[in-house]
């Protein structure tokens, strides 16, 4: 996970496993980009109140098999659902350091809806305070605005990501979204 803390410019990259954090602070020494890197779980996130979360989560992979082509033997008929179980665990906890007005970019390198759309739907229909934000700039995404990226069409691994804005109080919506009533109040944009 990526985070960066309200007002920083500072980037905290964390993984548990220790040898893809050294092997990022190798890269961060040699670039000189002021990121910080930490042995963390994202079940446990070592940061709090963090205006942009980008939550690159484990999959199975299937956006990748081009590249890794070997890597279609280690796949079973039950890894997309799998894999999901622990991507919306990923996902809740990720979800609880971003503010209201925070953003939470979550990342796939998988094409299983299983493990994109179903995740994402899924959470937030139990998250009241998230709602769906497109990114700006012109960016091609698909239909719900969630970016989505295909081998045979771009050239690139598969992968997938979607923007999600906490909007809860005090926070604005995001053009376009629309958010349910909060219980025993009244929803963003009713007046």
């Amino acid at each position: 996970a990526l985070s960066l803390a309200r007002g920083a410019r500072y980037v905290l990259a964390a993984d548990p496993s220790w040898g893809r954090v050294r092997i990022l602070q190798e890269n961060v020494r040699r670039t000189g980009l002021p990121v910080g890197v930490v042995q963390a779980r994202a079940e446990a996130p070592p940061v709090a109140g963090a205006d942009l979360t980008l939550l690159d989560v484990p999959c199975s992979g299937t956006g990748t098999l081009r590249r890794h082509p070997d890597a279609r033997w280690r796949l079973t008929p039950d890894a997309p659902a799998a894999m999901a179980r622990v991507q919306a665990r990923l996902l809740r906890a990720g979800a609880g350091v971003v503010p209201p007005g925070g953003v939470l970019v979550y990342s796939t390198c998988t094409l299983e809806p299983e493990e994109n759309e179903a995740v994402v739907e899924a959470f937030l229909a139990e998250a009241p305070d998230f709602a769906p934000a497109p990114p700006a700039g012109g960016v091609q995404v698909a239909e719900a605005g969630w970016l989505r990226c295909l081998p045979q069409e771009t050239g690139f691994d598969g992968a997938f990501a979607a923007r999600l804005m906490r909007v809860g109080r005090g926070a604005r919506a995001p053009d376009g979204a629309t958010r349910a009533p909060e219980p025993g109040g009244r929803g963003i944009g009713s007046g």
